[in-house]
């Protein structure tokens, strides 16, 4: 617009004065060249007189903002703003921050702010950002508000916190509405252990007449299979139909558990064949099942059909039949199977392989298996040393453990030191014993203190065998080490430390002839007939056959 303005405007005014020019020259009947020129520069000149006027009104204009959108300016917020948090947990943090800070200038916070920051809390893992959180919730709100506090209860049970979970449990004013903090404290003991406190929490659930729902019987369920009492489960199993849930599939998948775990295998079968529509769980459930009670046929049958129906077994219900089948072609079988769906080199499976095939003698198999695994843990590590627990190799792999930087557990110990006891290397035992203690921190367990006294007891040490066992807490010592102790006594002909052992194993199992004969032999092979046939006479006494 402006170049056309530029243009346009000289043209017209010359065109114009040459005319006025024009006409006077012809009344005069004179011209002059230089006259032209003259009025032509004035023309000119008043044209840019006119366009520099015009052009500084229009920078008057603009830098008014008159014609122009102002400039855009930063946002304040944005010209300090504080990087973003770097985790979720930082952003929880920052958010309790900002929330706290907001109940210190008296700001009234909407409830559902806070039953929202529970659940986050909950997904999170986050139990510290939980509990300060409960610390900002204001008790009255607390109290009256059932939603909220049965939240926080679910927060603390599900992290272990159950005093605490309780406690506000018990201050709950509303807490026969619904059965959600009840579930919450179930589950919590459940994972606990604490199996006694969890159904007695049920029990007191059905007395003050709480509706259960669709998630409060698999959790009772479980409990009762912890227990391993199948009364109780009866009981709960009347509940599950009265309350019309007979026919869920959860349930019906608990049912299934429990009564395997509670020892009703045949009542397990039963509700699983009555089942309309099976899953993986209710196929896995009737599998462990079987392998638990020893039921090797059953399994392998159990495990066909499964995988005739197109459902596969997980890795725990594989790893589970691996290492209870009695039969090496079987095992190849499962293996086969196990190759062909591509899950070998699952942690879980390869660790089962290893055990499968040590305890079949196929040593070569493990240790193949053992070197063309991807990745190990502890429990590859432990397989390994203890599918060569009577041979020298047991030591030199758990060197290579030491060397691949991973950290050996009770269990490690326990295989190693039975090597040593089997191998009679009494050294090398007590060097690892040393290192189990001082440089890995593990506290010994009745285990390992019976390998020590079978280590020591083998290789003809009776009195350093003996001295573990007096160094003991005397309620700690049972019939295992007593028993090692008596038998190694027998062999090395120690006559005095195996009538102690003897009289020990007399008070703790006073029915079992065993102890009885060894201590027998010992004096026969002393020659001490008499003695003899004074603990012979004790046995006819106590109603023992000899």
């Amino acid at each position: 617009m402006a170049s056309s303005w530029w243009y346009s405007t000289p043209l017209t005014t010359v065109t114009n004065t040459t005319r006025c020019y024009s006409f006077t020259s012809n009344n005069d009947q004179e011209c002059s060249s230089i006259n032209i020129l003259s009025l032509l520069y004035t023309a000119k000149k008043n044209t840019d007189n006119k366009k520099l006027k015009k052009l500084r009104k229009w920078d008057t204009q603009k830098s008014k903002n008159t014609f122009s959108y102002p400039k855009p300016k930063p946002t304040p917020l944005l010209i300090h703003q504080q990087p973003y948090p770097q985790t979720k947990f930082q952003a929880l943090e920052q958010v309790l921050n900002d929330l706290e800070a907001s109940l210190e200038k008296g700001i009234k916070i909407d409830p559902e702010i806070y039953a929202s920051l529970l659940e986050t809390c909950y997904r999170f893992g986050a139990i510290h950002h939980g509990i300060w959180l409960h610390r900002l919730i204001p008790p009255a709100l607390l109290h009256r508000n059932v939603g909220i506090s049965s939240k926080l209860v679910r927060l603390y049970a599900s992290f272990g916190y159950m005093d605490d979970a309780h406690d506000l449990f018990d201050q709950m004013t509303k807490r026969d509405m619904y059965a959600f903090p009840w579930n919450s404290l179930i589950s919590g003991y459940a994972e606990m252990g604490l199996y006694d406190d969890a159904i007695a929490l049920y029990f007191q659930m059905v007395e003050e007449g709480v509706e259960p729902d669709i998630f409060t019987f698999p959790r009772v369920l479980k409990v009762c299979g912890g227990i391993g009492l199948v009364g109780v489960g009866e009981e709960v199993h009347r509940h599950v139909v009265r309350c019309g849930f007979w026919d869920d599939g959860f349930v019906l998948n608990a049912l299934v558990d429990m009564y395997s775990k509670c020892g009703d295998i045949v009542k397990a079968r039963k509700i699983f064949n009555k089942m309309h529509f099976r899953d993986s769980v209710s196929w896995n459930s009737m599998l462990t099942g079987y392998v638990r009670h020893g039921l090797e046929v059953e399994a392998i049958n159990i495990f066909r059909q499964m995988v005739l129906k197109g459902e596969k077994p997980d890795y725990f219900s594989i790893s589970a039949i691996l290492t209870s089948v009695s039969s090496l072609d079987v095992g190849v079988q499962i293996h086969g199977w196990v190759i062909r769906q591509g899950v070998e080199w699952n942690l879980s499976i390869a660790n089962s392989l290893i055990i499968a095939y040590s305890k079949h003698g196929r040593l070569d198999k493990a240790r193949s298996i053992f070197n063309l695994m991807p990745e190990r843990d502890v429990v590859s590590w432990n397989s390994i040393i203890s599918s060569h627990c009577k041979h020298p190799e047991a030591i030199s792999y758990f060197e290579k453990m030491e060397e691949a930087g991973e950290v050996p557990d009770k269990i490690t110990f326990v295989s190693l030191l039975s090597a040593c006891a089997h191998l009679g290397l009494v050294n090398d035992g007590e060097r690892l014993f040393a290192l189990m203690c001082e440089k890995y921190k593990i506290k010994p367990i009745m285990e390992h203190y019976g390998c020590m006294v079978n280590l020591y007891g083998r290789a003809g040490l009776v009195e350093k065998a003996y001295s573990i066992i007096v160094r003991m807490d005397s309620e700690a010592v049972g019939p295992t080490l007593w028993g090692a102790l008596l038998y190694a006594c027998l062999l090395h002909g120690n006559v005095t430390i195996g009538e102690i052992s003897a009289n020990k194993l007399f008070e703790l199992e006073p029915d079992n002839e065993h102890n009885f004969v060894l201590l027998m032999k010992i004096y026969e092979k002393a020659g001490r007939l008499e003695d003899m046939e004074r603990i012979r006479m004790m046995m006819v006494d106590r109603g023992l056959d000899h």
